[in-house]
């Protein structure tokens, strides 16, 4: 039988994103039924490059190529941010705790497992605002996600559960537009790893419990790109954009 500890915060996060959507389709709704053609719900679509920051217990900080790709509704001075990012680089040395219980829960062992991951990979949903309309907007804003390791070595069940966890992040940037093209330079902060942990228990009532983070404090992302304007998202016959 196994136990997760961290799959709450997991769950928490996910539900999260359908709810930042509803969020905001109901705070941007008003503002765009007050001003019809104001560039209210425009699809963009776009990918991003630059580099990532990060920090594991055994390697230190790294900083690292990273690119991904993202798609953005805007409704007047809001909009919808959603994002995928991934770092790219050599493998990065990492560590988790093990440990052994007996049938009566006396602990009986306890080592550090070393390891590696290759990746870190990033998944943002953000609510952000464009305090001013134009061909250069700044823009900033706040949401959730969740980023996970991957390439482990050695691949076990355990360094995927500990190398997995929801965030807070921060964003802000700069938005340059010219007709349906726009390119961006920004900045993403997201919230340190909670701590994780996974526990496998036996028939005989005896368990295996690993804890830890594979990568913690918080992650910093600079990244440039460009994104491409679909078109209104209500297909109303009228152009615009953030």
């Amino acid at each position: 039988m196994r136990t997760l500890y961290g799959g709450s915060l997991m769950r928490m996060v996910t539900r999260i994103f359908p709810l930042a959507a509803l969020a905001f389709g109901l705070t941007s709704a008003p503002a765009s039924a007050q001003q019809p053609g104001n560039g209210a719900f425009q699809w963009y679509i776009g990918g991003q490059g630059g580099v990532m920051n990060f920090e594991t217990g055994v390697a230190g900080r790294k900083t690292q190529p990273m690119a991904g790709a993202h798609m953005l509704i805007t409704a007047r001075r809001t909009g919808l941010l959603i994002s995928v990012d991934q770092n790219f680089g050599p493998s990065v040395e990492t560590a988790y705790t093990l440990q052994a219980f007996d049938t009566a829960g006396t602990l009986i062992s306890s080592e550090v497992v070393p390891l590696s991951f290759k990746y870190l990979r990033r998944y943002s949903a953000m609510l952000v605002a464009f305090p001013i309309k134009g061909p250069i907007t700044p823009y900033f804003g706040v949401g959730v996600g969740i980023e996970h390791t991957g390439g482990h070595n050695p691949d076990d069940d355990f360094a995927k559960t500990i190398g997995s966890s929801g965030f807070g992040t921060f964003v802000g940037g700069l938005n340059f537009r010219v007709s349906r093209f726009s390119a961006f330079g920004q900045y993403q902060v997201t919230s340190g790893p909670s701590m994780q942990s996974d526990m496998v228990k036996f028939d005989d009532g005896s368990a295996v419990a690993a804890f830890g983070n594979l990568f913690r404090g918080p992650v910093h992302t600079f990244s440039a790109g460009l994104r491409f304007g679909l078109g209104n998202a209500k297909e109303r016959a009228v152009g615009g954009g953030y």
